[in-house]
């Protein structure tokens, strides 16, 4: 067998402590080291029998690693991306790749300047049903994307905004949340070419709670996004799907919070129900359903596994910086539609 990546986390948060454990727990990995300089960090280092240090640039500087997990706060990360990458280090950089669109300009540049492989979080691509729906529309099995429809609800604890940052401009669903249903819905159907929303504010606070947004893809297809922390419901994917982290375990409650409608056939997710006529493709002829087979994994578990093969350059990411970067935007345009009830152009957020 190869050898393991040997890896560094920057952060040591919910989703770096997550990372670190699962680091030092899979062969295709090697932790080497801890940056943090909380309590949490140093203890977190001494659980692992790593190294620690209470800055993610001594540690770059102190070498001996192939790679990096960053991760930070969105306002670091664009920070440490480039840092790894003059150093020489690929960085596996947290959803979103940075807090703003400049940022996230500035880690692609330096990464295309250097050659440095950057692999952007988000782990649902790698997610089963995911995986599965991907195999099947790139088979074309559905013909050509009509519509698509994507919900994203749940009632987030009170305490959970007494943190600022998560009341204002930069925060809110859409940019923590919804992202995640945006790259994946990239990631399947195509790129989004503009979006017109509307928000609510049951909460009161600068940022919306619930946005309602529609979306024009590239390729002609026509998708609704809702997105809401302040309802108490099930339809996320974390939850129907069991496969988030920070959700109650399965079994998950049922439900579909994906539809993608083609010319030829329908499929929702999580559960990969596949939807077609029997018979002609048209409303007369009655439908059936099947459920489309899938291979069980760990969507964390195999991003790092992915990750040490970027690392060690054996493959590119599946996610690049300029991939990361248009999920970004298209989060933003969704912000901005609906702040300023104009139609936003995604090539035009980016280019700006």
């Amino acid at each position: 067998m190869p050898r393991p990546a040997r890896i560094g986390l920057l952060g040591a948060g919910l989703i770096g402590t997550e990372h670190a454990r699962t680091l030092a727990r899979i062969d295709e990995t090697e932790l080497v080291a801890v940056a943090d300089p909380s309590d949490a960090g140093r203890a977190l280092a001494a659980e692992l029998g790593v190294a620690h240090h209470d800055d993610y640039r001594a540690l770059l500087a102190a070498g001996g690693v192939d790679g990096v997990v960053a991760a930070l706060p969105n306002r670091m990360h664009a920070d440490a991306a480039v840092a790894a990458i003059e150093h020489g280090v690929a960085v596996l950089v947290e959803k979103p790749i940075a807090g703003t669109l400049d940022e996230a300009r500035w880690i692609t540049e330096a990464a295309d300047r250097t050659g440095v492989p950057v692999l952007v979080g988000h782990q649902r691509r790698y997610a089963p049903d995911v995986v599965a729906a991907k195999a099947l529309l790139d088979s074309g099995a559905l013909g050509e994307i009509v519509s698509v429809g994507i919900l994203s609800t749940w009632r987030k604890h009170d305490s959970y905004f007494d943190v600022d940052w998560r009341r204002t401009a930069g925060g809110g669903p859409v940019l923590i949340n919804l992202i995640h249903d945006l790259d994946a819905i990239r990631h399947l159907v195509g790129e989004i070419d503009s979006v017109v929303a509307l928000g609510g504010h049951t909460r009161g606070f600068e940022v919306a709670d619930t946005v309602g947004a529609v979306l024009r893809f590239v390729g002609g297809a026509l998708g609704t996004a809702l997105v809401s922390d302040a309802s108490a419901a099930p339809w996320n994917w974390d939850l129907t799907s069991g496969y988030g982290a920070y959700f109650p375990p399965p079994p998950p409650p049922p439900g579909d919070v994906y539809f993608l409608s083609g010319t030829r056939a329908a499929l929702s997710l999580p559960s990969l129900t596949l939807f077609t006529h029997d018979g002609d493709a048209d409303w007369r002829s009655p439908m059936r359903t099947r459920v489309v087979e899938r291979v069980e994994a760990d969507a964390y578990t195999e991003q790092l596994r992915h990750f040490a093969d970027v690392a060690l350059r054996r493959c590119p990411p599946l996610i690049d910086a300029h991939d990361g970067t248009r999920t970004l935007a298209v989060a933003h345009a969704v912000e901005q539609a609906q702040q300023t009830g104009t139609t936003i152009h995604i090539d035009e957020e980016i280019a700006v």
